[in-house]
């Protein structure tokens, strides 16, 4: 056969860009036709001169390539209204208006779609058994996992804190990744501002808004091929953060806190960026009110969402952590 080798992602998250190839041997034609639905767009294209192609709409006509035997081309892909969509390329390889091949390609496009069900307007709270009734019900109805951002709306009654252990835990490992990242610094003085911007992250969760986000993926692509390319610096990082965690005297609350967490949610395709928060409880009723925030994997955004303010009181006074006033995987009704 002509066609030696042919790649196209099968899936993707939408907003990811994809690339793809196509390799061939004694095939003689005079223009490759490619269709592709509206949700792709091309975004780069490999051994074609820009004078020998064409983009018309959702087609591509290229008229030469400068290597005979190769095609490759990067689309970018788009946040569709759907959650879900697949998607299709087709490549034609014409001769005096014949198609010798056809390649026919077809991605899956998704994404997650957080979903708040019901909101109850009172939230009762068994302090000690830490027993909720009724829950915001939560599901991620699309596909792919979403980080979510829990926070209390400013000036409404109820704000987000972190427990006594949380406190102790974060004073702590704080403590420890400023000392220990000045010993890095010193011993990687190449890498000192990288550094000095993993200090930054490490202490300071990112925000989600599109600046930080961009900046934060652009960090982390940097960082991370610094580590593959120098295995005794990469071995010296992960030391550090081991240390700053395991090392810590409320390592052992810290470890059963988020094995509940996790095991609160597993299998939701959901994570909480922040899975310490806690709100105050007392026999008194008190407002609180949640905003919530989505990114994918991508760090690509959602529409916030703003829950209605909820009335929330405990058979005694104590606290509560905001992960576990949600039923996680709850689908609304």
């Amino acid at each position: 056969m002509p066609i030696k080798s042919q790649f196209f992602p099968k899936e993707a998250l939408q907003g990811q860009d994809l690339p793809s190839h196509v390799l061939w041997s004694d095939l003689k034609f005079d223009t490759i036709k490619i269709i592709h639905s509206k949700s792709l767009a091309l975004k780069e294209i490999y051994n074609v001169p820009p004078k020998d192609f064409i983009v018309e709409e959702e087609t591509i006509i290229v008229k030469k390539v400068e290597v005979d035997g190769y095609l490759g081309a990067v689309w970018s892909t788009k946040i569709l209204p759907e959650k879900a969509s697949d998607e299709s390329v087709e490549f034609y390889f014409i001769l005096n208006s014949d198609v010798l091949e056809k390649l026919s390609f077809s991605v899956h496009l998704f994404r997650p779609d957080v979903v708040i069900g019901d909101i109850p307007v009172k939230i009762s709270v068994t302090t000690t058994k830490g027993e909720v009734s009724p829950k915001i019900s939560i599901a991620n109805l699309g596909e792919g996992t979403a980080i979510i951002d829990i926070d209390t709306v400013a000036g409404t009654g109820l704000q987000k804190h972190y427990p006594e252990f949380v406190e102790k835990f974060l004073q702590e490992y704080h403590k420890d990744i400023q000392v220990s990242m000045a010993r890095l610094k010193k011993n990687f003085r190449e890498y000192s501002a990288l550094l000095t911007t993993l200090e930054k992250y490490l202490l300071e969760p990112v925000e989600f808004n599109k600046e930080t986000l961009g900046a934060f993926e652009d960090f982390l692509n940097e960082f991370v091929s610094v580590l593959r390319s120098r295995q005794e610096f990469a071995e010296a990082v992960i030391e550090t953060l081991a240390e700053a965690v395991l090392r810590n005297s409320e390592f052992a609350n810290f470890y059963k806190f988020v094995s509940e967490y996790f095991n609160s949610i597993a299998n939701e395709k959901m994570l909480i960026r922040d899975p310490f928060g806690f709100v105050s409880l007392s026999k008194e009723p008190a407002t609180l009110q949640l905003r919530m925030q989505c990114i994918d994997l991508l760090n690509q955004t959602c529409t916030p969402i703003t829950l209605p303010p909820i009335s929330i009181c405990g058979d005694e006074t104590g606290e509560i952590s905001i992960f576990r006033l949600f039923e996680w995987g709850k689908r609304q009704k």
